[in-house]
């Protein structure tokens, strides 16, 4: 891995194609899984081959990519409008976990309509780089990361109406250091609790508690390893109402109290 932590952009450019001679194997270039792209239909639509299939990236959508991996993109034969494009090439840095999260939770081709806050900053670090007006390299990768940060936070939202257990999924990974209410959790998917909760274990091999229950003590543990912080605190900013609650859980978890230490933590 580079020694670079700071994402920068590489290059951004527009481009307008028309033929289906037009198509790039990324297994041919000559980067390397810390070279990402992110390239935006404008108008017209492109297509976008993974080991999942190959996707239609219509106007609004936005293909994500590596220089080294093997997918592949292009102009659709069947095309009956140019196809427009803008792209960002960046050196991902330390920020190579959060795009690879991104693509494994929504796939290679993703949302990103016109209005949305992602367009928004994808433009703006275009014409920052064109114009060379970036402050510093500090402006240039806090923009990188808000981009990748509204890109999620967009996905997430629109599987609130496409795909309602998956928005209860993230929502849950989102707001576990919170007090849940599983209804009203499924009354913002629009579905009843119980559905929720069924589908929800059928397809994450876990309820909805569970993931709760792991994720709060994760936080938990973590917190007890770096901080000398009192049980209590601990135990409300890793979403337990009570330390009461939260030491009964951790004792059920782990075998021991929280402040207890392990053999191998001795």
């Amino acid at each position: 891995m580079p020694d670079e932590v700071f994402p920068t952009v590489i290059n951004t450019d527009e481009e307008e194609r028309t033929s289906p001679s037009y198509a790039y194997d990324n297994r041919r270039r000559n980067g390397s899984d810390y070279h990402v792209a992110i390239q935006r239909t404008l108008r017209g639509r492109a297509w976008f081959r993974d080991d999942r299939g190959t996707h239609d990236v219509p106007a609004g959508h936005a293909m994500l990519f590596t220089h080294a991996e093997p997918t592949a993109y292009g102009y659709p034969k069947d095309a009956t409008e140019p196809y427009a494009l803008r792209y960002i090439s960046v050196t991902i840095g330390g920020l190579g976990p959060l795009f690879t999260r991104l693509r494994q939770d929504f796939g290679s081709v993703v949302r990103m309509p016109d209005d949305s806050e992602a367009t928004a900053l994808f433009d703006e670090l275009h014409g920052h780089f064109k114009q060379r007006t970036f402050s510093d390299r500090l402006q240039e990768s806090e923009l990188i990361h808000r981009l990748l940060i509204a890109l999620y936070r967009e996905q997430v939202q629109g599987t609130r109406t496409s795909d309602p257990i998956e928005f209860g999924h993230h929502y849950l990974r989102s707001h576990f250091r919170s007090p849940i209410n599983l209804k009203l959790v499924a009354e913002k998917c629009a579905v009843s609790r119980e559905h929720f909760i069924r589908e929800f274990t059928r397809r994450y091999h876990e309820s909805p508690g569970a993931l709760l229950r792991r994720l709060r003590l994760e936080q938990a543990r973590a917190m007890l390893a770096a901080t000398d912080t009192d049980v209590e605190s601990i135990a409300l900013a890793s979403g337990y109402a009570s330390s009461n609650t939260f030491c009964r859980a951790y004792r059920q978890k782990f075998g021991r109290s929280p402040r207890a230490l392990s053999p191998s933590e001795k």
